[in-house]
């Protein structure tokens, strides 16, 4: 194929699209319909797994000293808590920080008794530890207790398999749902260009039937396609911004009573247009191609009778 036939080709291509702009709109709606729910999950998801991350931070181990133990074996405690492989962080809580914070809690009369009855500070030095990966909450509250000088050891390993759960079902669940709804939009998109590929069998018929090569013949196809694929994909990233912006600020006052951060979109608008463009190109694309094969393999004469 020649640099001037290839130029003709993509040319005509882009006048197919002008030319066929009914079933081209309907193309681009029925993809722009698959990629904002594609996009939408993806932000529930992100927004969710955001949550559960927060929650998982929270949900610390609490390693309280004995009372008789020295400076020197509390530093040394911490540096052993430091060498176990899940801990994400360690952070020293002196017991009178805590104390000082616990008073805060409290009405002025109630914190004033409990300065007058006793100087001394009921609560013991502890250490404030992070994990890695909740998977391995359990393993790595054993190793902590098996450290000298521990008092008590304070965690949540309920709360944290429930939350590891969580995080993996989620996971599953946005997976799942972008991969069938990547398959519905690819199953549409073929038989919209089904329709608009039997529209012109006539024209399909009479280049076969002058010699037109395969290549020849799908090449406009194929680039009405990817510009279906690119006006979807920058469409449907404006459709999910004006939805996730609008969800954002109706339900602000809810997000705010359970304490819940909304992420931010622009953070994420460039990959999911990277995404979307993606997704309409391969679907614009394979449905151009998958639906071309079953009549390019078709003598001129048999796809005029279609």
């Amino acid at each position: 194929m020649t640099g001037s036939s290839f130029r003709y080709l993509i040319k005509e291509g882009f006048r197919n699209t002008w030319t066929n702009r009914m079933m081209s709109i309907a193309s681009i709606c029925v993809l722009l319909s698959c990629l904002v729910l594609i996009g939408s999950a993806s932000m529930m998801f992100l927004n969710i797994n955001s949550l559960v991350e927060r929650i998982e931070n929270e949900n610390v181990i609490m390693v309280f000293i004995k009372d008789n133990t020295t400076d020197e074996q509390i530093d040394e405690m911490g540096r052993s808590i430091s060498a176990i492989d899940n801990i994400e962080k360690v952070e020293f809580v002196a017991k009178e920080d805590a104390w000082a914070e616990q008073l805060d809690t409290m009405e002025e009369a109630q914190a004033q008794f409990f300065t007058e009855v006793s100087t001394d500070i009921p609560l013991p030095d502890a250490y404030k530890v992070t994990v890695k990966d909740l998977a391995s909450f359990k393993k790595t509250v054993s190793e902590i207790e098996s450290l000298d000088n521990i008092d008590t050891v304070r965690n949540n390993a309920d709360l944290a398999k429930k939350l590891d759960t969580i995080s993996n079902g989620i996971s599953i669940i946005a997976i799942v749902i972008i991969a069938v709804l990547f398959a519905i939009s690819l199953f549409i998109i073929s038989n919209t260009i089904k329709l608009t590929v039997y529209s012109r069998r006539l024209e399909i018929s009479i280049m076969k039937s002058v010699g037109a090569t395969n290549s020849f013949v799908r090449l406009p196809f194929v680039v009405e396609g990817i510009i279906l694929g690119i006006v979807s994909g920058v469409v449907s990233l404006g459709a999910v911004w004006g939805i996730y912006e609008l969800a954002t600020k109706e339900f602000a006052e809810l997000f705010k009573s359970i304490g819940i951060v909304p992420l931010a979109f622009t953070d994420y608008a460039l990959i999911m247009l990277g995404v979307f463009l993606a997704i309409g190109i391969i679907s614009g694309v394979g449905g151009s191609l998958i639906t071309m094969r079953r009549y390019l393999n078709k003598e001129g004469s048999e796809i005029s009778a279609i």
